[in-house]
């Protein structure tokens, strides 16, 4: 399901100063809603939604090394690169530090 321009727009100006601070660039924003949000931005996919700082934090407890690599490898119902054929490694880690938002500051980086 894709994210229309306005639910997009809405969605990030509705997140914390902290996962804006990420600093992705314009094509990375367009990574973000052409792959990422297909997932994490739709409720009962089994991701962890954009913003929610608990679900995120779970995952903080394996460190960020370990999110990276399962988003590269593939976890659960998520596949290799998230689909994302376009994404660097630098990509990648650009997104997930974006996606954790205000988690990366409370969960434990390892």
């Amino acid at each position: 399901m894709a994210l229309s321009p306005l639910r997009l727009a809405l969605l990030i100006a509705g997140l914390s100063g902290s996962a804006v601070q990420a600093q992705m660039t314009p094509e990375q924003m367009q990574l973000l809603s052409h792959n990422c949000l297909q997932c994490h931005a739709v409720a009962h996919t089994g991701a962890p939604l954009l913003g929610d700082t608990q679900a995120w934090q779970a995952r903080m407890q394996k460190g960020r090394e370990q999110i990276l690599l399962n988003s590269i490898e593939g976890v659960g119902g998520m596949p290799p690169m998230g689909y994302c054929s376009a994404c660097t490694e630098e990509d990648m880690q650009t997104l997930i530090d974006f996606m954790l938002g205000d988690a990366k500051e409370v969960g434990h980086d390892k």
